[in-house]
């Protein structure tokens, strides 16, 4: 036999060899995987309805939630991409044989930008091996776009997270199939009916009268039925972070936010991957444009003569009409006993301060509890304390409480304190 004509053999075999194994990888016979791998992202809209899951990934990308010129290079700020991939349901054998959304957003409903739009992700074919790797390689392309979303600039000078939340509605069809939002944000809005820039961060009343507030506004969006997670919460990577009473709170109030619109299972979580900062690059097309920023609570002094006080706000120390210190507060209580030392007192006394509301009586009782408490972490520090006494709210710091009969929940946040007077040499 001529060798040609072996060799033409042995190519065709060869040929119907290498077809086969790109079917079973599904690909096509000329169609290799890493030539054009993430080509599956830019697929055509499927938005025929029907039975077919839906998966919904959004992505803060707001001003709160990236490093700024005043952020250290090695401070640790939130890797949205990192944790989104890590979370539950976005495993790439779960998103297979269904729709898939992508999209980043930040003050409005109208400037989320749907990268990735109800894209089908098809099943991944052949054996096991040629499976995981094909997977890798989506799982690859996914974090590439993650990234880019993460990165891009603001839209607006706001965060609306209900607003995301409705747009992620319109991306969830009626049907019988398995519908999941999954969002990664700081959850610190400040527009809306959700707007925390004059929040208390403290008790279940104020978490209630936000979702009665967002209710009659008509800003709740409709997630019947759709299993919806936030991640991240209370993670920023500018400003002061939250305490972890107030962190709670957060979590507390999305929780009840998300419940209030409708959705089959709500899981709200604070934790979210990190990474450092690193060296700002930001192209600085939004320096004109500084985002209201979400302040919370924190520790401050107040010299007057002799005396010098420091005020630790009831969120910064204790959880809702809580007396017990949590170990994350160990740190604070630090500060303030270095800050303390630092004064050389000549006496130290404690005074605990409600709010107005509840009994006088049980008023007196947990401030005063919230002094010992505080009186007992400092003497463990080495601070001599010679006075603790509880006042209920006899001493209020902010008024009025109550404006046009509503309660003005950061003035009782405000007088929901714990002060220590220092006395000094003059």
């Amino acid at each position: 036999m001529p060798l040609t004509r072996i060799s033409t053999r042995r190519f065709v075999a060869l040929a119907l060899t290498l077809t086969a194994v790109m079917a079973g990888s599904g690909c096509g016979a000329f169609d290799m995987p890493t030539a054009r791998p993430c080509t599956w992202l830019t697929g055509a809209s499927d938005d025929t309805g029907g039975a077919r899951k839906r998966t919904v990934v959004l992505v803060d990308r707001s001003s709160s939630t990236r490093p700024d010129k005043a952020t250290a290079p090695t401070a640790r700020v939130p890797d949205w991409p990192a944790t989104l991939l890590a979370a539950p349901g976005l495993a790439l054998p779960e998103l297979e044989g269904g729709l898939l959304s992508v999209a980043g957003f930040d003050g409005t409903r109208a400037t989320v930008d749907w990268q990735v739009d109800r894209v089908p992700v098809t099943p991944a074919k052949g054996n096991e091996t040629l499976k995981q790797d094909r997977r890798d390689a989506r799982r690859g392309c996914l974090e590439k776009r993650l990234r880019q979303l993460s990165a891009a600039e603001p839209g607006t000078d706001r965060t609306d997270v209900l607003g995301a939340l409705a747009a992620a509605a319109d991306q969830l069809a009626p049907g019988g199939g398995r519908r999941r939002v999954v969002v990664a944000t700081d959850g610190l809005a400040n527009t809306g009916c959700a707007d925390l820039r004059s929040a208390g961060f403290d008790g279940v009343p104020e978490i209630e009268a936000v979702v009665r507030r967002c209710r009659t506004a008509g800003e709740l969006p409709d997630l019947k039925g759709a299993e919806v997670s936030l991640v991240g919460i209370g993670r920023t990577a500018r400003g002061r972070a939250p305490s972890s009473p107030q962190t709670a709170w957060l979590t507390s109030l999305w929780t009840r936010l998300c419940e209030a619109s409708g959705a089959a299972r709500c899981k709200v979580a604070a934790t979210a991957r990190s990474h450092a900062a690193g060296r700002h690059t930001g192209s600085g097309k939004k320096a004109g444009k500084t985002e209201p920023e979400v302040a919370f609570p924190a520790v401050s002094e107040r010299p007057a003569g002799r005396v010098t006080t420091l005020t630790l706000p009831g969120s910064v120390l204790f959880a809702t009409d809580s007396a017990e210190l949590p170990a994350t507060a160990r740190g604070t209580l630090d500060d303030v006993a270095h800050r303390i030392g630092e004064l050389h007192p000549l006496s130290v006394a404690v005074f605990g301060h409600t709010d107005s509301r509840g009994s006088e009586q049980h008023g007196r009782q947990l401030s005063l509890a919230r002094a010992k408490a505080v009186r007992s972490a400092l003497v463990q520090r080495g601070i001599a304390v010679a006075t603790v006494r509880g006042y209920s709210d006899d001493r209020p710091s902010c008024t009025p409480e109550y404006r046009d009969g509503a309660p003005d929940y950061a003035a009782m946040a405000c007088n929901r304190r714990v002060e220590v007077a220092v006395t000094v040499r003059r």
